[in-house]
């Protein structure tokens, strides 16, 4: 026992006492002063370090050293009688009492002005006339629970952590609202406890939780507040930021957090924040709840309904918000798409027809409103570049909605809806490559907006690169985990994998790639969805064997009685082709029978459904005009097409070039070799080539015919199917 007893008499054991409970004042005291003085995240960190590594000098030195009247001296472990350890101690077990003493004080001080059982039982209490699952605390109180990290790279927990103590440093400042403090809120991290339950241990009214997700650079913080007395759900939003400085991001994430918060619990005591582009607090709340639904969600029927109301409660709160009205344009774009490509808002045909014709109006006035108010806004220039209502009305509309592409592009070059927008634009003129780089950009500025991720994974599905499928498809499970569940996410659709084989076909005129895709037809044809669909991939390997036969079976189709426009358009490309089948064999009286049925379902389409928004079919009943020798007809139609196409006609739209060479085959063949002669990989000559049936009067012209023998590449193919060519076999 002598060491025990020298360790006794050295003081060392009341060193060692005094040492941790001086130690954990101090933390307790850094916990709580530190968000007041705005010191950084890591400072409770940094002082709870030197106070662990300095405990073992603190035992070292009372065993070496002793405190006397004369000062510090070496403990030189003679006779006691020479000690002063006695005195010492004394003094020591007084300034243990003194400790305890202000330990014992500073946990009453928490208790009472904190987050005290006597919080939780002003929560608990029943209002009078209440019970206690309705009773509210004395006073406003928020706890804000640890964001949680949902990313494997470690240093975003230190970067999660520094938010949350900004966020509460920031809540700190707000007038009459009590916030509960880091150390309690820890408490519950991992707590399997519910939000309700948080709150009425803590006497909290509302809980604050979220969660960061990084990828590379780029950082996502999601946050959402809970009303813990009533269970619900009151407010959700993301911030994206990309990491260059990040102290510098911490402070300026936690700032707009904390500020939509205030909006939230607080409205009334708001005055203006920086940089907003309204003059109503109101207003931009609602906005900024519309835009985060859009980055944060897939679109669905319910997201763009409830972007849709937050959006018109924005502008009736304040009627000169600029990128509110342009926003709600956009919402409203989308809804009428939806209308037409998903049979979304509404349970009939009537009533998507009604509903349509209504969320036109409203289009039309908020793009109306925001141009007037701000022509050069971002918003009001994406708005127009994307305006459905102009994009059915005018056939020349896709290529002026370039200039408002461009003009946003300039003003922003980071904004990556722009560069979204500019994407689509692309793919839907042709152009994929283009296409894929502007996608590419988009993602790269803007990796977690829900609606850029799941534009292009579509885009990237449908140009079968399996490679950014799976990893677009993870990123968007990844944002919205509900969507883990669809099997088809991250698979490249069969009729991608056609066209693919197609575009093959037409890239090498490589015959033994038909078979490939007979082939291919053949195992994933009940894949394919709806018969119609599955009859367009027949109808183009018949086209491609030059099975003419074949084609005069398929059935002649009528409209279905409640279709949508690609069913619709479908059936019409496939009496377009048993039509030419019929008229190349001669078959005069079925072929005017099928012409007759093609103009009559054009009516039908044109009485229910609208003439703008199916302007393409047009060039279809010109078959069915020439087919029946109306030539009155085809002058009234060729006159109305080429008015609008002349000028600003999309060349790579090979669909439409086909369908008006009847009614100037000399004018499309001249477009098509210009546009040849221009961009000689352009791969519209090889459509027409591999798609002969149907392009019977542009493969037959004279000028084609030389262009062909030129070239080569088709010779061999077109002189085993159109007679005009067996002179050229090779």
């Amino acid at each position: 026992m002598r060491i025990f007893d020298e360790l006794k008499r050295r003081n060392v054991f009341r060193v060692g006492i005094a040492y941790v409970l001086l130690g954990w004042l101090v933390i307790r005291v850094t916990d709580t002063v530190a968000p007041a003085l705005n010191l950084p995240s890591w400072t409770l960190a940094f002082v709870t370090w030197i106070g662990i590594i300095g405990l073992p000098f603190a035992l070292f030195f009372a065993w070496a050293f002793e405190l006397t009247p004369d000062g510090i001296r070496r403990e030189t472990g003679g006779d006691n009688s020479e000690s002063l350890t006695d005195t010492t101690g004394r003094k020591l077990d007084l300034a243990l009492i003194g400790l305890l003493i202000a330990a014992i004080g500073f946990m009453a001080w928490g208790s009472l002005f904190e987050d005290s059982p006597g919080d939780a039982r002003l929560a608990d209490t029943p209002a009078k006339g209440g019970d206690a699952s309705t009773a509210r605390p004395a006073t406003e109180s928020i706890a804000v629970l640890p964001l949680i990290n949902m990313s494997a790279v470690s240093d975003n927990a230190y970067f999660a952590g520094g938010v949350h103590e900004e966020i509460l440093t920031n809540l700190s400042r707000i007038e009459g609202l009590r916030v509960i403090s880091r150390t309690t809120a820890l408490r519950y991290i991992n707590s399997d406890l519910s939000l309700h339950d948080i709150g009425r241990e803590l006497g909290a009214r509302y809980i604050v939780e979220g969660s960061v997700r990084r990828v590379d650079n780029h950082v996502r913080i999601t946050v959402q507040l809970i009303d813990a007395i009533e269970d619900a759900h009151l407010w959700a939003s993301n911030y994206d930021r990309e990491l260059v400085e990040v102290f510098a991001t911490q402070s300026e994430v936690a700032r707009e957090i904390t500020n939509s918060l205030h909006l939230e619990i607080q409205p009334e005591t708001v005055g203006t924040l920086d940089d907003m582009p309204t003059r109503s607090v109101k207003a931009y709340d609602l906005y900024m709840k519309a835009i985060s639904i859009n980055r944060s969600e897939p679109e669905s029927e319910s997201t763009l309904r409830r972007s849709r109301a937050l959006l018109d409660a924005a502008v009736e709160e304040d009627p000169d918000f600029v990128e509110a009205w342009a926003y709600l344009n956009e919402i409203l774009d989308f809804i009428a798409r939806t209308i037409i490509q998903n049979d979304w808002f509404g349970d009939t045909e009537a009533e998507r027809d009604a509903s349509f014709a209504e969320v036109r109006k409203a289009a039309t006035r908020a793009l109306d409103k925001a141009v007037a108010l701000d022509p050069d806004n971002v918003m009001s220039l994406l708005a127009q570049a994307s305006d459905y209502v102009a994009e059915q009305e005018s056939a020349t509309y896709s290529r002026e909605r370039r200039k408002f592409i461009d003009r946003a592009i300039e003003l922003e070059p980071d904004n990556a809806v722009a560069w979204f927008v500019l994407a689509w634009w692309y793919r839907l003129d042709g152009d994929i490559e283009s296409a894929t780089a502007a996608f590419n950009k988009a993602l790269e500025l803007d990796p977690l907006h829900a609606r850029i991720v799941q534009g292009s994974l579509q885009h990237f599905r449908l140009s079968g690169d399996e490679e950014m499928t799976r990893m677009l498809a993870d990123r968007l499970i990844q944002i919205a985990p509900e969507m883990r569940d669809d099997p088809t996410l991250s698979k490249i659709p069969v009729f991608v994998r056609l066209n693919n084989l197609f575009a093959l076909f037409t890239e090498t005129a490589d015959e033994s790639i038909i078979e490939t895709y007979a082939a291919e037809l053949a195992n994933g044809s009940d894949q394919l969805g709806i018969e119609v669909f599955k009859t367009i991939f027949d109808i183009t390997l018949l086209q491609l064997r030059n099975d003419l036969d074949g084609l005069l079976k398929l059935k002649i189709s009528d409209l279905p009685t409640d279709g949508n426009i690609d069913e619709i358009y479908a059936l019409f490309r496939i009496n377009f082709s048993v039509l030419a089948a019929q008229r190349i064999l001669g078959r005069t009286d079925e072929a005017a029978a099928t012409a007759r049925h093609i103009l009559e379902m054009r009516k039908q389409v044109g009485l229910e459904l609208g003439e703008s928004r199916f302007a393409l079919l047009d060039r279809m009943t010109s078959a069915a005009h020439a087919a029946l020798g109306n030539e009155k007809e085809l002058r009234d139609l060729r006159s109305s097409v080429f008015e609008d196409s002349q000028e600003s006609f999309n060349i790579q739209q090979i669909a439409d070039l086909i369908s008006v060479s009847h009614l100037d085959a000399d004018w499309v063949v001249q477009r098509l070799l210009e546009e040849k002669a221009r961009h000689s990989t352009w791969f519209g000559t090889d459509v027409v080539a591999a798609l002969h049936v149907v392009c019977r009067q542009i493969i037959v012209h004279p000028d084609m015919q030389k262009f062909y023998v030129d070239e080569g590449k088709w010779v061999d193919y077109l002189a085993k199917r159109v007679p005009e060519y067996a002179k050229y076999r090779q």
